[in-house]
């Protein structure tokens, strides 16, 4: 399947395709707009849009894999988002258990938030080990129907995860 670009907040149509859905993931870059800008405010309102258009599909869980950047701030909409529809779950899979304690302090906290506040959260090993990310970029796919990107550039952990999506055939919803 190809990119799936969505000219949000228009997308009434796409709101019937593929309804039953169940689950979805989230995969991003780690370098995010300058907070404040307007290509982050940009960012996040197609973020919201497809988060809000998942839900309209069916998806009630949110898998997030943690990760600076993106991942938290989706992981931070998915629970905005709960406010106003409370059936929505967010769903952390971490590779190992001592991730995040690299992140900044700020992301730290958030991080920290995210894990108490979620419906789950896996661990897939006791350790850092390499492939451990690429193995929770898989496990990410695997649970899910529907992968929501933000994908700029390539090779990057991104691209590989929207490949892994692409393999499995779940659509890509591009933000």
């Amino acid at each position: 399947m190809g990119k799936i670009w969505y000219d949000f907040p228009d997308m009434e149509e796409d709101r019937t395709k593929n309804t039953g859905l169940c689950a979805a993931c989230f995969t991003g870059h780690r370098e995010l707009p300058r907070a404040g800008s307007a290509a982050f405010a940009h960012l996040k309102r197609r973020v919201r849009a497809a988060i809000a258009l998942a839900a309209d599909r069916g998806v009630t869980r949110f898998y997030s894999g943690g990760a600076e950047g993106f991942d938290l701030l989706c992981g931070k909409l998915v629970l905005e988002a709960q406010r106003m529809r409370p059936q929505l779950q967010l769903m952390l899979v971490l590779p190992y258990t001592g991730h995040g304690e690299q992140f900044s302090k700020g992301d730290q906290r958030e991080l920290a938030r995210q894990k108490e506040a979620a419906e789950e959260v896996v661990y897939l090993s006791t350790h850092y080990f390499p492939g451990c990310m690429a193995l929770r970029n898989r496990q990410l796919v695997a649970d899910a129907d529907l992968c929501i990107a933000y994908l700029t550039h390539a090779p990057s952990g991104t691209a590989q995860t929207v490949g892994f999506a692409r393999e499995k055939g779940i659509e890509v919803l591009y933000v």
